[in-house]
């Protein structure tokens, strides 16, 4: 079986409940570095994280069912600041085409492409670096 990195995890909680998501929804899968980050969080960094990997065959639908439960997810989560249940996901990507921008990158941040999420909120327009909890 050939097995591809699905999402990376810096908290071992979050990554068990999505590794219980994809096998109630059989998808064979397991985490790489569960151990090593449980034991000794400050490796977090080095290491990577903690990787859900999923059979390549499954991957799309992996990515499927995570996206699926986040944005119902949102849909429960009222904005910390207006109490509205408008929360909306933004994703940005830079991947630079030029040699300068990719080694910018890299000597910034140790990749040549970066990526980011937030949370926006349609109504109060206030944006949030982490989801908000629900109750």
């Amino acid at each position: 079986m050939n097995f591809k990195q699905v999402a990376t995890y810096d908290n071992y909680m979050l990554a068990n409940m999505t590794m219980g998501l994809m096998t109630e929804n059989d998808i064979k899968c397991q985490l790489k570095d569960e151990n090593i980050i449980t034991m000794d969080p400050l490796l977090n960094p080095a290491v990577g994280g903690i990787k859900l990997l999923v059979e390549e065959k499954d991957y799309d639908r992996a990515l499927a069912l995570m996206l699926q439960a986040e944005n119902d997810y949102l849909k429960e989560v009222p904005c910390p600041k207006c109490s509205s249940h408008t929360l909306v996901v933004e994703e940005k990507t830079n991947n630079p085409p030029d040699f300068w921008g990719k080694l910018k990158n890299q000597v910034l941040y140790g990749q040549t492409s970066t990526y980011s999420k937030n949370y926006r909120c349609s109504n109060c327009k206030e944006i949030f670096s982490e989801l908000p909890l629900s109750f």
